[in-house]
């Protein structure tokens, strides 16, 4: 089955039929998002809609640009990946400081239950938003008690003593681990890049390299890594080395992919490197 995707409240289809909703920003899909997921498929039990419910943009990076965090997949990962997690719909609410005027209760009434005919809600147990993030979970909890709809607050889940965590990930991520992330997010850290100028000489490597544009916010530290490249259908080795270029009014991040065993031109190509 084939997830919906809508980018629009008005995109909802009118009468929506009953659901359990999950919201939050899942920013990474990690493996504690998909417990989350799990669950609401258990507890849809075939009988509801099952419902993610996010934001596009990023609600911090309207409200507060500086304190916004650099994100782990874009767009078109984020809703690949929670597809693959067979819910059934996924709704992008377009965030602008309008939307954010409204209050928990407003949001709760017009969109949960008005739009997507909520009667259950999941939750991790961290998760708060609206103004000054008072829609927490004991607000969520209160409200559902009037409302008429259950709220289930999942406690942290990790592995190896490491609760799954974005922001772990983010800091991973920055120190250069690429291989622990891999035990948080069920999956090695990818980034997919256009070849945008031929095959030079690596300066650091001293073979031919290509490089890499990328949409992706959050790349690893600066250094160079052993990488997995899927080009198409192909799988090749390589090795990426991310640096920074320094530049007028700060560094310019570089990303050099060389591919082992490749010969011919990747100019324009689309290339997904797994750290």
């Amino acid at each position: 089955s084939i997830m919906n995707i809508l980018t629009s409240l008005a995109d909802v289809p009118e009468p929506f039929p009953p659901s359990v909703v999950t919201l939050g920003n899942f920013d990474g899909v990690h493996l504690g998002h998909r417990e989350i997921f799990r669950r609401l498929l258990q507890k849809a039990d075939s009988r509801l809609e099952t419902v993610v419910c996010t934001f596009y943009p990023h609600p911090l990076k309207v409200l507060y640009p500086e304190r916004a965090p650099l994100l782990l997949n874009t767009r078109e990962e984020r809703q690949r990946l929670i597809a693959a997690s067979h819910v059934g719909w996924l709704v992008e609410i377009p965030f602008d400081r309008k939307f954010a005027c409204l209050s928990p209760e407003e949001f709760v009434d017009q969109v949960l239950l008005g739009r997507l005919n909520m009667q259950s809600l999941v939750v991790g147990y961290d998760y708060a938003f609206g103004n000054n993030r008072r829609g927490d979970v004991d607000f969520l909890k209160k409200y559902g008690s009037e409302k008429g709809f259950d709220v289930e607050v999942l406690q942290p889940v990790g592995a190896e003593g490491q609760i799954y965590s974005s922001t772990r990930i983010r800091e991973l991520l920055g120190e250069g681990h690429v291989a622990e992330v891999v035990t948080l997010l069920g999956r090695h850290y990818n980034m997919q890049g256009r070849v945008v100028s031929g095959f030079q000489r690596g300066r650091e490597m001293g073979f031919p390299t290509a490089n890499l544009v990328t949409d992706k916010e959050l790349l690893p530290a600066a250094g160079v890594y052993v990488v997995k490249v899927r080009h198409g259908d192909q799988e090749y080795g390589g090795v990426v080395n991310i640096g920074s270029r320094p530049t007028f009014g700060g560094g310019e991040t570089t990303i050099e992919a060389h591919l082992l065993d490749y010969r011919g031109s990747l100019y324009g190509e689309s290339l997904r490197g797994y750290f």
